[in-house]
């Protein structure tokens, strides 16, 4: 054996010495979690239709305006817009879920989605609002998932914030 390999060997075994129980214990729980984890993320991407259809819907609802006056021509147009983006904004939003890869967010549509928007004639409080209808949704769908689980839901208050966060992050590309 060479001199080199011999000292990448040891140096290797300090590696591993250094590795404390801490270190272990939380590699094991991320173990354990991993598959919940993504049981929930995949409830969200299973349920983006209904999740962005809702949202649509509710801010609709909420804002009666936006289909009942003069400057609301095309709203069909404009609401299957906010629809289709919200059905890929929520499995953008489990990708960085599971990746917390932010260069996501420079790399599609999101990077023009403000620009498409005001082209378009959507209002941007209006897109906003879906958005954050749409935030609460995943956020309850979320908590009903990991509910029905058997099993640790320690990380159930990790993965709201992240998921909060990753909202955040693409209504203020709409601000």
């Amino acid at each position: 054996m060479t001199v080199s390999k011999s000292n990448q060997i040891l140096s290797n075994d300090r590696d591993l010495e250094n590795i404390s129980n801490k270190n272990i214990e939380d590699i094991k729980e991320f173990i354990n979690t991993a598959n919940s984890r993504l049981d929930a993320i995949d409830s969200i991407t299973n349920n983006s239709h209904a999740i962005a259809a809702d949202a649509v819907t509710a801010m609709i609802c909420e804002n009666q305006d936006s289909v009942n006056t003069k400057i609301s021509l095309d709203t069909t147009n404009k609401m299957s817009v906010c629809l289709r983006d919200g059905e890929i904004i929520l499995r953008i939003v489990s990708y960085l879920l599971i990746s917390d890869d932010e260069s996501v967010l420079s790399k599609n549509c999101l990077k023009d989605l403000k620009n498409t928007y005001l082209a378009l004639g959507v209002p941007l409080k209006n897109a906003i609002r879906v958005f954050e209808l749409m935030r609460d949704a995943t956020i309850s769908d979320l908590k009903s998932t990991v509910n029905s689980m058997k099993g640790e839901k320690e990380f159930l208050s990790d993965l709201i914030s992240n998921t909060e966060f990753q909202f955040e992050r693409i209504i203020n590309l709409l601000r």
